[in-house]
């Protein structure tokens, strides 16, 4: 469970999460599963396939006491990648982090590949919150990094959470964007896109519109640039 809403990873807690990655192929209508267990609790998500088919990136929690010492707070969360077998999906090795350290008080996750090998990551390094909290709401912005995790720069710059990256077939970066200022509702989550290195943010879906309030995990339909599949909800409705 991610949160209601809008609040996201950082307010899940850890002990209260349980995961797993899975593999399903479709054999003659029978479905074979492998799993990447987790332990004590952790969450596991955002899951991204490479292309290639034959590597993953995904959103867990780092061993606090592997990041550098912060006076804020965070929940550890970290972008994962797993390298797999593209032709059967068997696991290759162990999960990495490619998230860099940037301390305790910040979380990365929600991530995507580049086409020309960097990644796209959701982070808290931004040290922005939700006005209407007085700023406890912590909310992550979009960063542009290389795989190694060097070479990190800030490519949103909104009031407001950035969330759910993901590459269209033009190569144009589709993403969310928690709609705060100016706007006529504060619970607005409008489609955005932009190019991969953070130029010409444009709005794509949802501008203006008082239906529907939240638009996540927004993924272009194959072959039709003009439309798009995501998950539907409220202000503060139900969990995703």
């Amino acid at each position: 469970i991610i949160g209601t809403e809008y609040e996201r990873h950082h307010f899940v807690p850890r002990a209260k999460s349980q995961k797993k990655i899975l593999r399903a192929t479709l054999d003659k209508r029978v479905t074979h599963y492998s799993f990447l267990p987790t332990e004590g609790g952790k969450f596991v998500g955002d899951v991204d396939l490479h292309f290639d088919a034959d590597r993953l990136l995904f959103s867990s929690h780092r061993d606090m006491n592997e990041l550098s010492e912060a006076p804020g707070r965070g929940k550890g969360y970290a972008v994962f990648e797993l390298g797999i077998d593209p032709r059967t999906g068997e696991l290759i090795g162990g999960p990495r982090p490619v998230s860099p350290d940037m301390g305790r008080d910040v979380d990365c996750y929600d991530a995507c590949y580049l086409p020309d090998g960097r990644i796209i990551i959701a982070s808290t390094a931004n040290y922005e919150g939700v006005p209407c909290v007085g700023g406890g709401s912590y909310v992550a912005n979009l960063y542009r990094m290389n795989n190694d995790g060097s070479d990190v720069r800030r490519i949103t710059y909104d009031q407001d959470a950035s969330w759910h990256p993901a590459v269209m077939e033009n190569g144009r970066v589709l993403y969310t964007r928690w709609e705060y200022t100016d706007s006529a509702h504060y619970y607005a989550r409008v489609l955005m896109s932009m190019n991969p290195d953070g130029t010409d943010q444009k709005g794509f879906y949802g501008s203006n519109s008082y239906w529907p309030n939240s638009m996540f995990f927004a993924r272009q339909v194959p072959g039709n640039p003009d439309m798009f599949v995501a998950t539907i909800t409220g202000h503060h409705s139900n969990a995703k």
